[in-house]
Protein backbone atom coordinates (compact mmCIF):
# COMPACT_ATOMS: atom_id res chain seq x y z
CA UNK A 1 0.00 0.00 0.00
CA UNK A 2 2.74 2.43 0.93
CA UNK A 3 4.48 1.84 -2.39
CA UNK A 4 1.28 2.67 -4.31
CA UNK A 5 0.74 5.86 -2.29
CA UNK A 6 4.38 6.85 -2.84
CA UNK A 7 3.98 6.30 -6.59
CA UNK A 8 0.85 8.48 -6.67
CA UNK A 9 2.56 11.19 -4.61
CA UNK A 10 5.65 11.15 -6.83
CA UNK A 11 3.71 11.07 -10.11
CA UNK A 12 1.44 13.99 -9.15
CA UNK A 13 4.37 15.99 -7.80
CA UNK A 14 6.44 15.52 -10.95
CA UNK A 15 3.59 16.20 -13.41
CA UNK A 16 1.77 19.01 -11.59
CA UNK A 17 4.47 20.31 -9.27
CA UNK A 18 5.63 23.26 -11.37
CA UNK A 19 2.06 24.40 -12.10
CA UNK A 20 1.11 24.15 -8.41
CA UNK A 21 4.22 26.03 -7.30
CA UNK A 22 3.45 28.87 -9.72
CA UNK A 23 -0.17 29.04 -8.53
CA UNK A 24 0.75 29.02 -4.82
CA UNK A 25 3.59 31.51 -5.21
CA UNK A 26 1.50 33.99 -7.19
CA UNK A 27 -1.34 33.55 -4.68
CA UNK A 28 1.01 34.52 -1.87
CA UNK A 29 2.08 37.61 -3.79
CA UNK A 30 -1.57 38.62 -4.33
CA UNK A 31 -2.02 38.62 -0.53
CA UNK A 32 0.51 41.43 -0.09
CA UNK A 33 -0.68 43.41 -3.12
CA UNK A 34 -2.43 46.23 -1.17
CA UNK A 35 0.59 46.81 1.07
CA UNK A 36 3.04 46.81 -1.84
CA UNK A 37 0.83 49.17 -3.84
CA UNK A 38 0.82 51.63 -0.95
CA UNK A 39 4.59 51.79 -1.24
CA UNK A 40 4.72 51.87 -5.04
CA UNK A 41 1.76 54.22 -5.59
CA UNK A 42 1.26 56.44 -2.49
CA UNK A 43 -1.85 58.62 -2.42
CA UNK A 44 0.19 61.63 -1.41
CA UNK A 45 -1.89 62.84 1.52
CA UNK A 46 -3.48 61.64 4.73
CA UNK A 47 -7.20 61.65 5.55
CA UNK A 48 -8.49 64.42 7.80
CA UNK A 49 -10.21 63.53 11.08
CA UNK A 50 -14.00 63.51 11.21
CA UNK A 51 -16.65 62.44 8.73
CA UNK A 52 -18.78 64.84 6.71
CA UNK A 53 -20.94 61.95 5.48
CA UNK A 54 -21.79 60.61 2.01
CA UNK A 55 -24.28 63.39 1.21
CA UNK A 56 -21.60 66.10 1.42
CA UNK A 57 -19.23 63.81 -0.50
CA UNK A 58 -21.80 63.40 -3.27
CA UNK A 59 -22.37 67.17 -3.45
CA UNK A 60 -18.65 67.92 -3.74
CA UNK A 61 -18.09 65.19 -6.34
CA UNK A 62 -20.99 66.34 -8.54
CA UNK A 63 -19.85 69.96 -8.31
CA UNK A 64 -16.25 69.15 -9.20
CA UNK A 65 -17.23 66.82 -12.06
CA UNK A 66 -20.34 68.40 -13.64
CA UNK A 67 -20.19 66.13 -16.70
CA UNK A 68 -20.50 63.07 -14.46
CA UNK A 69 -23.00 61.75 -11.94
CA UNK A 70 -22.18 60.07 -8.64
CA UNK A 71 -23.35 56.46 -8.87
CA UNK A 72 -21.77 54.75 -5.85
CA UNK A 73 -20.00 55.83 -2.67
CA UNK A 74 -17.75 53.55 -0.61
CA UNK A 75 -17.06 54.39 3.03
CA UNK A 76 -13.38 54.75 4.05
CA UNK A 77 -11.53 51.46 4.34
CA UNK A 78 -7.82 50.61 4.23
CA UNK A 79 -6.59 53.89 2.76
CA UNK A 80 -8.87 56.02 4.97
CA UNK A 81 -10.64 57.85 2.11
CA UNK A 82 -14.09 57.65 0.59
CA UNK A 83 -14.12 56.16 -2.91
CA UNK A 84 -16.64 57.86 -5.20
CA UNK A 85 -17.73 56.21 -8.45
CA UNK A 86 -18.72 58.62 -11.22
CA UNK A 87 -21.01 57.67 -14.08
CA UNK A 88 -21.32 59.09 -17.57
CA UNK A 89 -23.81 57.97 -20.23
CA UNK A 90 -24.85 55.07 -18.04
CA UNK A 91 -21.32 53.72 -17.60
CA UNK A 92 -19.06 53.75 -14.54
CA UNK A 93 -16.25 55.91 -15.90
CA UNK A 94 -13.98 56.82 -13.01
CA UNK A 95 -13.42 56.52 -9.26
CA UNK A 96 -12.06 59.43 -7.21
CA UNK A 97 -10.94 59.91 -3.61
CA UNK A 98 -12.82 62.06 -1.09
CA UNK A 99 -11.41 63.25 2.23
CA UNK A 100 -13.76 62.13 5.04
CA UNK A 101 -13.03 65.14 7.22
CA UNK A 102 -13.31 67.92 4.63
CA UNK A 103 -15.26 66.30 1.79
CA UNK A 104 -12.59 67.44 -0.68
CA UNK A 105 -12.59 65.33 -3.85
CA UNK A 106 -9.29 64.64 -5.57
CA UNK A 107 -7.20 62.25 -7.62
CA UNK A 108 -8.36 59.03 -9.19
CA UNK A 109 -8.48 55.58 -7.64
CA UNK A 110 -6.87 52.85 -9.75
CA UNK A 111 -9.78 50.54 -10.65
CA UNK A 112 -7.65 48.00 -12.47
CA UNK A 113 -4.70 46.14 -11.04
CA UNK A 114 -1.41 47.77 -11.83
CA UNK A 115 1.57 45.81 -13.04
CA UNK A 116 3.12 43.55 -12.03
CA UNK A 117 0.10 42.47 -9.96
CA UNK A 118 -2.30 42.40 -12.92
CA UNK A 119 -0.18 39.67 -14.51
CA UNK A 120 0.44 37.96 -11.15
CA UNK A 121 -3.30 37.77 -10.45
CA UNK A 122 -4.14 36.48 -13.94
CA UNK A 123 -1.40 33.89 -13.55
CA UNK A 124 -2.81 32.80 -10.19
CA UNK A 125 -6.47 32.82 -11.19
CA UNK A 126 -6.33 31.78 -14.85
CA UNK A 127 -2.73 30.73 -15.56
CA UNK A 128 -2.73 33.32 -18.40
CA UNK A 129 -4.94 30.97 -20.44
CA UNK A 130 -8.07 33.11 -20.88
CA UNK A 131 -7.22 34.08 -24.47
CA UNK A 132 -6.40 30.45 -25.31
CA UNK A 133 -9.21 28.38 -23.77
CA UNK A 134 -11.60 30.98 -22.35
CA UNK A 135 -12.09 32.40 -18.85
CA UNK A 136 -14.18 29.59 -17.36
CA UNK A 137 -12.00 26.81 -18.75
CA UNK A 138 -8.90 28.60 -17.51
CA UNK A 139 -10.42 28.91 -14.02
CA UNK A 140 -11.37 25.22 -14.13
CA UNK A 141 -7.79 24.29 -15.04
CA UNK A 142 -6.49 26.12 -11.98
CA UNK A 143 -9.24 24.49 -9.90
CA UNK A 144 -8.05 21.05 -11.01
CA UNK A 145 -4.55 22.05 -9.89
CA UNK A 146 -6.09 22.70 -6.48
CA UNK A 147 -7.55 19.19 -6.57
CA UNK A 148 -4.14 17.81 -7.50
CA UNK A 149 -2.57 19.63 -4.58
CA UNK A 150 -5.17 18.12 -2.25
CA UNK A 151 -4.15 14.63 -3.38
CA UNK A 152 -0.46 15.43 -3.00
CA UNK A 153 -1.08 16.69 0.53
CA UNK A 154 -3.25 13.69 1.44
CA UNK A 155 -0.67 11.20 0.18
CA UNK A 156 2.06 13.24 1.87
CA UNK A 157 0.28 12.92 5.23
CA UNK A 158 0.06 9.15 4.77
CA UNK A 159 3.76 8.86 3.89
CA UNK A 160 4.79 11.13 6.77
CA UNK A 161 2.70 9.49 9.52
CA UNK A 162 5.18 7.97 12.03
CA UNK A 163 2.57 6.72 14.50
CA UNK A 164 1.33 8.20 17.77
CA UNK A 165 4.28 7.03 19.86
CA UNK A 166 6.86 8.32 17.38
CA UNK A 167 5.06 11.57 16.54
CA UNK A 168 8.02 13.74 17.58
CA UNK A 169 10.28 11.94 15.11
CA UNK A 170 8.11 13.24 12.29
CA UNK A 171 9.27 16.79 13.03
CA UNK A 172 12.98 16.02 13.38
CA UNK A 173 15.43 17.36 10.79
CA UNK A 174 18.34 14.95 10.34
CA UNK A 175 21.70 16.60 9.68
CA UNK A 176 24.32 13.93 10.22
CA UNK A 177 23.27 11.03 7.96
CA UNK A 178 24.01 12.36 4.49
CA UNK A 179 22.29 14.62 1.96
CA UNK A 180 19.48 12.19 1.22
CA UNK A 181 18.33 11.82 4.83
CA UNK A 182 18.76 15.54 5.44
CA UNK A 183 16.57 16.50 2.46
CA UNK A 184 14.00 13.82 3.23
CA UNK A 185 13.60 15.00 6.81
CA UNK A 186 13.51 18.63 5.68
CA UNK A 187 10.90 17.84 3.02
CA UNK A 188 8.69 15.93 5.46
CA UNK A 189 8.94 18.48 8.27
CA UNK A 190 8.24 21.53 6.07
CA UNK A 191 5.44 19.65 4.34
CA UNK A 192 3.60 18.55 7.47
CA UNK A 193 3.87 22.00 9.10
CA UNK A 194 2.56 23.65 5.94
CA UNK A 195 -0.27 21.19 5.36
CA UNK A 196 -3.04 22.96 7.41
CA UNK A 197 -2.60 26.23 5.48
CA UNK A 198 -2.09 24.54 2.11
CA UNK A 199 -5.10 22.26 2.63
CA UNK A 200 -7.30 25.28 3.33
CA UNK A 201 -5.89 27.21 0.36
CA UNK A 202 -6.23 24.32 -2.08
CA UNK A 203 -9.76 23.40 -0.95
CA UNK A 204 -11.08 26.98 -1.10
CA UNK A 205 -9.24 27.51 -4.39
CA UNK A 206 -11.03 24.48 -5.81
CA UNK A 207 -14.38 25.82 -4.54
CA UNK A 208 -13.70 29.27 -6.00
CA UNK A 209 -12.77 27.86 -9.39
CA UNK A 210 -16.11 26.04 -9.61
CA UNK A 211 -18.14 28.64 -7.69
CA UNK A 212 -21.10 28.45 -10.08
CA UNK A 213 -21.12 24.67 -10.52
CA UNK A 214 -20.61 23.19 -7.05
CA UNK A 215 -23.75 24.69 -5.40
CA UNK A 216 -25.85 23.26 -8.25
CA UNK A 217 -24.38 19.80 -7.70
CA UNK A 218 -25.81 19.78 -4.17
CA UNK A 219 -29.13 21.43 -5.02
CA UNK A 220 -28.41 25.11 -4.24
CA UNK A 221 -28.55 28.23 -6.36
CA UNK A 222 -25.13 29.84 -6.78
CA UNK A 223 -26.50 33.16 -5.46
CA UNK A 224 -29.47 34.38 -3.44
CA UNK A 225 -32.20 35.33 -5.87
CA UNK A 226 -33.18 39.01 -5.67
CA UNK A 227 -36.85 39.73 -6.58
CA UNK A 228 -37.47 42.27 -9.33
CA UNK A 229 -39.54 44.37 -6.93
CA UNK A 230 -36.35 45.10 -4.95
CA UNK A 231 -35.11 47.13 -7.90
CA UNK A 232 -38.21 49.30 -8.32
CA UNK A 233 -39.29 52.36 -6.34
CA UNK A 234 -42.92 53.35 -5.94
CA UNK A 235 -42.40 56.69 -7.68
CA UNK A 236 -39.93 57.73 -10.34
CA UNK A 237 -40.26 61.50 -9.84
CA UNK A 238 -39.04 61.60 -6.21
CA UNK A 239 -35.60 60.69 -4.85
CA UNK A 240 -34.73 61.06 -1.17
CA UNK A 241 -31.28 62.52 -0.41
CA UNK A 242 -28.44 60.16 0.44
CA UNK A 243 -28.18 61.28 4.06
CA UNK A 244 -31.87 60.46 4.62
CA UNK A 245 -31.36 56.93 3.29
CA UNK A 246 -28.26 56.44 5.43
CA UNK A 247 -30.16 57.65 8.51
CA UNK A 248 -32.96 55.14 7.82
CA UNK A 249 -30.49 52.29 7.50
CA UNK A 250 -28.58 53.22 10.65
CA UNK A 251 -31.78 53.43 12.72
CA UNK A 252 -33.30 50.22 11.35
CA UNK A 253 -30.03 48.25 11.55
CA UNK A 254 -28.02 49.79 14.40
CA UNK A 255 -25.72 46.77 14.72
CA UNK A 256 -24.74 46.85 11.04
CA UNK A 257 -22.04 48.93 9.41
CA UNK A 258 -22.63 50.56 6.01
CA UNK A 259 -19.84 49.76 3.56
CA UNK A 260 -21.13 51.33 0.36
CA UNK A 261 -24.25 52.91 -1.08
CA UNK A 262 -25.35 52.67 -4.68
CA UNK A 263 -27.49 55.57 -5.81
CA UNK A 264 -30.44 55.16 -8.21
CA UNK A 265 -29.04 54.90 -11.72
CA UNK A 266 -32.25 55.98 -13.45
CA UNK A 267 -35.77 57.14 -12.43
CA UNK A 268 -37.60 54.43 -10.54
CA UNK A 269 -34.49 52.62 -9.31
CA UNK A 270 -33.90 51.85 -5.63
CA UNK A 271 -31.01 52.64 -3.31
CA UNK A 272 -28.76 49.68 -2.53
CA UNK A 273 -26.74 49.79 0.70
CA UNK A 274 -24.07 47.15 1.31
CA UNK A 275 -23.72 46.23 4.99
CA UNK A 276 -21.32 44.36 7.22
CA UNK A 277 -23.31 42.57 9.90
CA UNK A 278 -23.35 39.49 12.07
CA UNK A 279 -20.57 36.95 12.31
CA UNK A 280 -18.22 36.92 9.36
CA UNK A 281 -14.65 36.50 8.30
CA UNK A 282 -13.77 40.10 7.39
CA UNK A 283 -15.04 43.66 7.02
CA UNK A 284 -16.41 43.00 3.55
CA UNK A 285 -20.07 43.31 2.57
CA UNK A 286 -22.17 40.30 3.51
CA UNK A 287 -25.66 41.80 3.20
CA UNK A 288 -27.42 44.28 0.90
CA UNK A 289 -30.54 46.26 1.72
CA UNK A 290 -32.72 47.68 -1.08
CA UNK A 291 -34.65 50.85 -0.22
CA UNK A 292 -37.37 52.68 -2.16
CA UNK A 293 -35.76 55.90 -3.35
CA UNK A 294 -39.03 57.84 -3.10
CA UNK A 295 -40.01 57.01 0.51
CA UNK A 296 -37.17 55.01 2.12
CA UNK A 297 -39.22 51.83 2.49
CA UNK A 298 -37.16 48.63 2.68
CA UNK A 299 -38.00 46.65 -0.45
CA UNK A 300 -35.74 43.70 0.25
CA UNK A 301 -32.75 42.67 2.32
CA UNK A 302 -30.43 39.76 1.64
CA UNK A 303 -29.86 37.31 4.47
CA UNK A 304 -26.19 37.00 5.54
CA UNK A 305 -27.02 33.79 7.44
CA UNK A 306 -28.49 32.06 4.41
CA UNK A 307 -26.47 28.92 3.69
CA UNK A 308 -25.38 29.96 0.20
CA UNK A 309 -24.39 33.45 1.40
CA UNK A 310 -22.34 32.03 4.27
CA UNK A 311 -20.69 29.62 1.84
CA UNK A 312 -19.82 32.35 -0.68
CA UNK A 313 -18.48 34.70 1.99
CA UNK A 314 -16.33 32.15 3.78
CA UNK A 315 -14.83 30.44 0.73
CA UNK A 316 -13.53 33.75 -0.62
CA UNK A 317 -12.34 35.24 2.65
CA UNK A 318 -10.65 32.06 3.82
CA UNK A 319 -8.84 31.63 0.52
CA UNK A 320 -7.39 35.14 0.59
CA UNK A 321 -6.78 35.11 4.36
CA UNK A 322 -8.69 38.33 5.04
CA UNK A 323 -10.33 36.89 8.16
CA UNK A 324 -7.47 37.39 10.62
CA UNK A 325 -5.82 40.68 9.76
CA UNK A 326 -2.21 41.32 8.79
CA UNK A 327 -0.76 38.59 11.01
CA UNK A 328 -2.78 35.82 9.36
CA UNK A 329 -2.00 37.21 5.92
CA UNK A 330 1.75 37.19 6.60
CA UNK A 331 1.57 33.62 7.93
CA UNK A 332 -0.42 32.55 4.88
CA UNK A 333 2.04 34.35 2.60
CA UNK A 334 4.97 32.46 4.17
CA UNK A 335 3.31 29.05 3.92
CA UNK A 336 2.12 29.82 0.39
CA UNK A 337 5.78 29.99 -0.62
CA UNK A 338 6.52 26.57 0.90
CA UNK A 339 5.50 24.52 -2.20
CA UNK A 340 8.53 26.08 -3.89
CA UNK A 341 10.75 24.76 -1.09
CA UNK A 342 8.99 21.38 -1.21
CA UNK A 343 9.53 21.15 -4.96
CA UNK A 344 13.27 21.86 -4.59
CA UNK A 345 13.76 19.35 -1.76
CA UNK A 346 11.55 16.80 -3.54
CA UNK A 347 13.60 17.05 -6.73
CA UNK A 348 16.82 16.72 -4.74
CA UNK A 349 15.47 13.57 -3.03
CA UNK A 350 14.34 12.12 -6.36
CA UNK A 351 17.76 12.82 -7.91
CA UNK A 352 19.73 11.41 -4.97
CA UNK A 353 17.61 8.25 -4.96
CA UNK A 354 18.14 7.86 -8.71
CA UNK A 355 21.87 8.12 -8.23
CA UNK A 356 21.73 5.64 -5.34
CA UNK A 357 19.79 3.15 -7.49
CA UNK A 358 22.30 3.62 -10.28
CA UNK A 359 25.23 2.94 -7.93
CA UNK A 360 23.43 -0.03 -6.44
CA UNK A 361 22.82 -1.45 -9.91
CA UNK A 362 26.47 -1.06 -10.79
CA UNK A 363 27.52 -2.80 -7.59
CA UNK A 364 25.09 -5.67 -8.20
CA UNK A 365 26.34 -6.13 -11.75
CA UNK A 366 29.94 -6.00 -10.53
CA UNK A 367 29.25 -8.60 -7.84
CA UNK A 368 27.43 -10.82 -10.32
CA UNK A 369 30.38 -10.57 -12.71
CA UNK A 370 32.78 -11.48 -9.89
CA UNK A 371 30.66 -14.52 -8.99
CA UNK A 372 30.63 -15.64 -12.60
CA UNK A 373 34.40 -15.31 -12.84
CA UNK A 374 34.87 -17.25 -9.58
CA UNK A 375 32.63 -20.07 -10.73
CA UNK A 376 34.47 -20.25 -14.05
CA UNK A 377 37.79 -20.72 -12.22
Amino acid sequence: MRKIILTIHLFLSLTLGLFIVVTCTTGSLVLIEPDVEKLLYPIGQKPSPGDVGPAAIQQRADALHPDFKTSLIEWPDRDGFYHVHLEKDGKDERVVYADPGTGAVFGQVAEDRREPFATIYNLHRYFLLTTVIGKQNAASFVGLLGGGLLLILATGIYLWWPGIKKMALGFRIVRSRGRLMHNMSLHKTIGIISIPVLLLASLTGLLNAFEKSIPGWVGFNAREEIPKSAMQSARADTVLPVDRIVDIVRKSHPDSRPIRIQLPQKPGDTYQVGLREGFGTSDRINSTIYLDASNGEVRYKTNPNLAINLYNTWRKDLHFAVWGGLTVQLITFAFGMMPLVLMVTGLVIWRLKARARKRSGKQQRSQQLQRQESSAI
